[in-house]
């Protein structure tokens, strides 16, 4: 307030000059002609009055200007970030497209080479190009849900075995076809989270370990004491200088260089899941040994 006051008086300060040597004028006048002072003094009062009261009434329309001024600043900063949010936007989604079209070109071409050979077992290997090419679609909506921030959460308990059963039951061609071994056996246990989101978060890490296992087997547990659950693969592992960048959109590092099918998008899906479910999530991983991702349900954050 003192601050306020101290800018509009600088802000006035030529009415100030102005009126005191109005003032000063008058007396002098008064001195030169010899007039009865006390009109003066009458006029003096007069004029400090009108003058104060003008400055009250200034004083507040200072103040309106500033709050005007602040609050369009405001409004222009806000316009600002919105605009800055909504570029960024196109571009993530440019970006995440683009990667996105990289990717399902893959399973396409891989299903049109198998029909053009005669390759053995030929319709069980459509299938399981024709299975990618239908997860990298649902990838995609999921996306677009996920990037939309007026997308509700269905928070509820869930049976974590009918979930995990589910994604099982779609990827069942896949284990058969690659002679993947399936460590599994019921959990029955119940969590606290969204159903569609968590189920999805799930399948990329399940889908991860099968695409980068060419022979072993994925194993899934829970551990009931501590709210984890695993995902383990005795697949080709992640090089430990990859392992803080493999959540990061598009990035694939040594392994996705190896493997076609890989463009960085599904970890980077799960992780943004993770983020709305409050389930942190963990790596452990040797070269040539396996992997092994930890979802850890935070429920006091739900």
């Amino acid at each position: 307030m003192i601050n306020t006051i101290k800018k509009f008086i600088l802000t006035k300060l030529p009415e100030f000059i102005i009126f005191f040597a109005l003032i000063l004028l008058f007396r002098l006048i008064f001195a030169l002609g010899s007039l009865e002072l006390s009109f003066y003094k009458i006029g003096f009062e007069i004029a400090v009055f009108g003058f104060v009261i003008y400055l009250i009434i200034a004083f507040f329309s200072y103040k309106e200007e500033l709050s005007i001024k602040a609050e369009n600043e405001r409004l222009l900063e806000e316009n600002k970030r919105l605009h800055m949010s909504i570029i960024s936007g196109r571009r993530e989604l440019k970006d995440y497209f683009s990667l996105w079209v990289h990717q399902v070109k893959t399973p396409i071409t891989a299903a049109k080479l198998i029909l053009d050979n005669n390759v053995d077992d030929r319709e069980t290997k459509v299938k399981a190009q024709i299975m990618y090419i239908e997860q990298y679609c649902d990838m995609a909506i999921n996306y677009l849900k996920l990037m939309n921030t007026e997308t509700d959460m269905d928070i509820a308990e869930l049976n974590l075995d009918e979930i995990i059963k589910s994604i099982l039951k779609k990827y069942s061609t896949i284990f058969i076809l690659n002679r993947i071994t399936l460590n599994y056996e019921p959990i029955l246990e119940t969590v606290v989270s969204d159903a569609m989101w968590l189920s999805i978060m799930i399948e990329q890490f399940v889908s991860n370990a099968l695409k980068y296992t060419k022979k072993g087997s994925v194993t899934i547990s829970y551990d009931k004491e501590n709210s984890v659950l695993y995902i383990r693969d005795t697949g080709m592992g992640i090089r430990s200088e990859d392992i803080p960048k493999i959540f990061d959109r598009g990035y694939s590092g040594l392994n996705g260089r190896m493997n076609e099918k890989s463009s960085g998008l599904g970890l980077f899906l799960a992780k943004e899941i993770g983020k709305r479910l409050s389930v942190e999530i963990t790596v452990n991983s040797e070269v040539g040994k396996g992997s092994e991702f930890g979802l850890h349900f935070n429920l006091s954050k739900l």
